[in-house]
């Protein structure tokens, strides 16, 4: 896994979530609450039957961290959903979000946004009974708004939504979810002993902020620059070889074709072309191959399209090909595309998602460019005009 840096800051900041003012100093209260809903009451001092209630509690607070969990994981699935959806747009909205969460965190140390001061908790008028009490209770805090989680729960689900991925945006959330859950369930098991730390931890509100703000920024940073989401779940197969070289990089970039640090090996994979038969990408090697990831519900790559088929005409007697992967539409629906727009390049159906899955395709169209050793060199997230001068001097110097 090539993530680790990311699963760790998501972690780290459902931590930090949980030893904000606005949850720590509240978990006595919660417990209590929690404690209720058990048919207990909640008590530093031992007593008889203290086992037996601190079982209870603790299956309580589960329930209450489930609850939370399922409702970040749904928010988590529902903007990636829409980064996915806005295809080429989605790197203006990422852009956005990196800057929001910039902001966030410079507020988090200089306190310039007054309006984030405002503190709207989410208030349960009739206390939960039993564990499906609990969980709904945990669900209610997960949509209530405090101007402490909120900041850092934004910033997680940016980071979640911008990979375009429903398995990674539940396992960033699901992360953030147990860095704020685990130290949940432990005050909850360790009643009596939670108060002292919790105690010096509210003394080190000041230091605790400002390492929020950090990690606050930090995340922020990576979304702006799209350090995670740029092939950080990728195609490779192997490890990374030398980069094109200079004079190449320089056409692609003229072309608006983003150029990788290093040249990778695609994941070969095998898919039924529009006819019934299977075309695997390591039959092309040898060529160049335009990899385009896109469906006929989304306008951005219907939009580039008539441009490809240009570009493909122009070059593939010289050795061009693209292969154009339809993701999760059944043939019929292709094929009444391709057929009324008379496209002439092959045409894949990946109907399951699963190689645009293994590619990390986070927006559509997506395109990855592989030279003729096999090597992708660039690629491109959106829609571009494929039949431009810039493009063709790019194409052909690829070709030589």
């Amino acid at each position: 896994m090539t993530e680790y840096p990311s699963i760790l800051l998501t972690f780290t900041a459902g931590l930090l979530s949980f030893l904000s003012p606005c949850v720590l100093p509240l978990i006595p209260s919660y417990l209590s609450i929690l404690g209720s809903a058990g048919g207990i009451a909640v008590s530093s001092q031992e007593n008889e039957g203290a086992g037996k209630k601190r079982f209870v509690l603790f299956a309580t607070s589960l329930c209450f961290v489930l609850g939370f969990t399922l409702i970040f994981i749904i928010l988590s699935i529902l903007i990636s959903k829409t980064f996915l959806l806005m295809g080429g747009v989605s790197k203006y909205i990422r852009i956005a979000a990196g800057i929001i969460v910039i902001i966030l965190g410079a507020n988090l140390f200089f306190d310039f946004i007054k309006i984030l001061n405002y503190e709207k908790r989410f208030k349960i008028n009739n206390k939960p009974r039993g564990l499906a009490g609990a969980f709904i209770a945990g669900a209610a805090f997960g949509a209530g708004w405090t101007p402490c989680i909120g900041p850092i729960l934004t910033g997680v689900l940016f980071l979640a939504g911008q990979s375009g991925k429903t398995g990674i945006a539940a396992l960033y959330l699901a992360l953030y979810s147990i860095g704020l859950g685990i130290p949940f369930l432990l005050s909850a098991l360790f009643f009596d002993r939670f108060l002292v730390p919790a105690k010096w931890f509210q003394n080190k509100m000041q230091i605790i902020k400002k390492i929020s703000a950090f990690v606050l920024i930090i995340i922020g940073v990576l979304i702006l620059t799209d350090q995670f989401s740029a092939l950080s779940i990728n195609p490779v197969k192997q490890e990374p070889s030398a980069r094109v070289s200079d004079d190449t990089a320089s056409l692609l970039r003229n072309a608006r074709i983003q150029v990788l640090n290093k040249s990778i090996e695609p994941e070969n994979f095998t898919l039924p072309l529009l006819n019934g038969e299977n075309a695997s990408l390591s039959s092309f090697k040898g060529n160049v191959v335009i990899l385009n990831f896109w469906a006929t519900w989304c306008p951005p790559c219907r939009a580039e399209m008539p441009s490809m088929e240009i570009l493909y005409k122009r070059y593939r007697e010289m050795g061009l090909e693209i292969l154009a992967v339809d993701i999760g539409e059944n043939i019929d629906t292709v094929n009444q595309f391709i057929q009324r727009y008379n496209y002439s390049f092959p045409v894949l159906l990946d109907t399951k998602s699963q190689i645009s899955a293994i590619y990390g395709i986070e927006a559509i169209p997506t395109t990855f460019i592989i030279d003729r050793e096999g090597k992708i060199t660039g690629r491109v997230v959106g829609s571009i005009q494929w039949d431009t001068p810039q493009v063709f001097e790019a194409i052909e110097k690829l070709l030589d």
